[in-house]
């Protein structure tokens, strides 16, 4: 592996709870598996300079094989302004490397999904995907009561918990109350 690395992905303290310890290169594995089926192995190179916002994750992972992708979480909808966003560093990875660009973009289960199709723009194709489960509040309160009774998390709860931001739930309203009151217990049981 070569590029650089940061724990933007996985916080010191969640990677204490999780199994084995995992960093950020585990958490794109268990993304690119889980939300796209996309099971190659890839270098995740945060190395690589892109004309993106400062506060835009996108990072560029190279593929076994030399395919090249643009990976990318959204936290919100899927408009026009993300999608020509997503196009515009898409273009210029596009140029850089002189070869055809996927992207994979994971968003929230209840976004909505609206934009101009931006066909024919070069050799790159967007994948959208989220996980279309109602389990999020029934994940949170067993990861919950794993912390309280100071048991170890298993590989499946660690799966679980990194795809929290990700997963259905049945109520928008109390699962970010769960969720937010669980990520201060991790905080806490981590410190």
């Amino acid at each position: 592996m070569f590029g650089i690395y940061s724990n933007q992905r996985i916080s010191e303290a969640e990677s204490k709870i999780l199994k084995n310890n995992p960093d950020d290169y585990n958490w794109y594995c268990m993304y690119v598996g889980t939300l796209f089926k996309d099971k190659r192995f890839f270098q995740v190179r945060e190395d690589i300079e892109l004309p993106q916002s400062e506060d835009d994750n996108g990072v560029v992972l190279m593929f076994q094989g030399g395919d090249i992708v643009y990976f990318k979480t959204l936290d919100s909808d899927v408009t026009d302004e993300e999608v020509k966003s997503i196009y515009e560093v898409c273009s210029y990875m596009q140029n850089l490397f002189n070869h055809p660009i996927d992207a994979y973009v994971a968003f929230p289960p209840d976004a909505t999904v609206e934009f101009e199709d931006l066909a024919g723009k070069g050799e790159i194709t967007i994948y959208f995907s989220t996980l279309q489960t109602d389990d999020g509040e029934e994940i949170i309160e067993r990861l919950e009561t794993k912390l309280k009774n100071h048991e170890e998390f298993s590989y499946s709860d660690s799966v679980d918990h990194m795809l929290l931001p990700y997963v259905g739930f049945k109520d928008r309203k109390v699962f970010d109350e769960k969720y937010n009151e669980y990520m201060n217990l991790v905080r806490e049981y981590a410190g």
